[in-house]
């Protein structure tokens, strides 16, 4: 949770009302200004992850300045349109998300992170907010776009049967102590016959002995590669020998094989309606979004006009107007 809500600290810092008046802007959204200190002090928040003393912090940074000026003026054109739509956020649902977000904090040390990200609560909260408008406006612009029908489904099965092989698997039950000799003589007694999911929850030290062993399905490369190695080359229903980790030394039943196979296209079908979804919502609001960019009037200040006019074909920026306009 703790990781969470510092992404949110620096990817939402910008969206804070931190401009002040009479300041320069960077950029004119629909008439509405984006001051310097909201651009730069992003800038230096990005920059402070990326850079790498291998990279030439020019080139790092103008790769920034194009990046940020982009999303600075994307997100400002979301949020008009939100407003213009009259998307909002219930201030039940953001108390519910600060709530959750502060969860991982006690006391001090969550002020402590938002002054690190030159925030306050308010401007945090603000951020939050923000980000869940644009995310309300996303769910209302691809409502219905993300319609998937069964054959997309079966289409996409039958062409990508790579994604569903599953790899083979074994059950395993254990018992794991702390001396060779008592794990010595409690195979000994599995051999002559002894239940071992009874001497499981009587002698194993593992959190598995208040389930009699049971320990769960592992495919190849889920398990320390010791146990990997006695649990796959075992038959089904019969127990390993003795093998040492750093936690002790363990037995391990082979309680069922499962052969590698191909996931049955039933099983897999909710799987991929989601994935197609996804994948149809998302192309239909990019296109939405370029729309609404190219029927926007959104300007440059001079002194960034380099990073339109530089910017790759393949890659635009989101402007549709690159003239220059005077600080208001």
């Amino acid at each position: 949770m703790v990781l969470i809500t510092c992404f949110l600290l620096t990817t939402l810092a910008a969206g804070c009302d931190r401009q002040k008046e009479g300041e320069e802007a960077v950029a004119w959204v629909n008439g509405e200004p984006i001051r310097f200190s909201v651009f730069w002090d992003e800038i230096k928040t990005r920059y402070n992850e990326v850079a790498e003393a291998s990279s030439p912090q020019q080139d790092v940074l103008l790769v920034l300045k194009k990046k940020v000026l982009s999303d600075l003026i994307r997100e400002r054109l979301l949020l008009q349109e939100a407003s213009r739509r009259g998307v909002t956020v219930p201030d039940e649902a953001l108390e519910a998300l600060v709530e959750e977000l502060c969860a991982g904090y006690t006391g001090s040390p969550l002020r402590k992170s938002l002054i690190e990200h030159s925030l306050d609560y308010d401007q945090w909260r603000g951020a939050l907010r923000e980000n869940m408008v644009m995310e309300a406006l996303f769910a209302e612009v691809v409502q219905d776009a993300g319609k998937v029908t069964d054959q997309e489904v079966g289409q996409y099965y039958r062409s990508h049967l790579d994604e569903f092989l599953i790899p083979e698997a074994v059950q395993l039950s254990q018992i794991v102590v702390k001396s060779r000799s008592t794990a010595q003589r409690l195979l000994q007694h599995i051999r002559q016959g002894e239940d071992f999911e009874a001497l499981a929850a009587k002698h194993s030290i593992g959190p598995e002995k208040e389930e009699s062993g049971r320990l769960g399905t592992y495919q190849r490369g889920e398990l320390p590669v010791p146990l990997e190695k006695a649990a796959f080359s075992t038959p089904t229903g019969k127990v390993t020998s003795l093998v040492e980790t750093q936690h002790g030394f363990h037995l391990l039943k082979v309680v069922k094989r499962i052969p590698s196979h191909v996931q049955p296209e039933e099983e897999a079908r909710e799987e991929i309606a989601r994935k197609l979804s996804r994948e149809k919502e998302q192309v239909f609001y990019d296109v939405w979004v370029e729309r609404l960019i190219q029927n926007s009037d959104i300007r440059v200040h001079a002194s960034l006009v380099q990073l339109v006019v530089k910017e790759e074909p393949t890659q635009p920026l989101p402007f549709k107007n690159e003239a220059n306009r005077e600080a208001d």
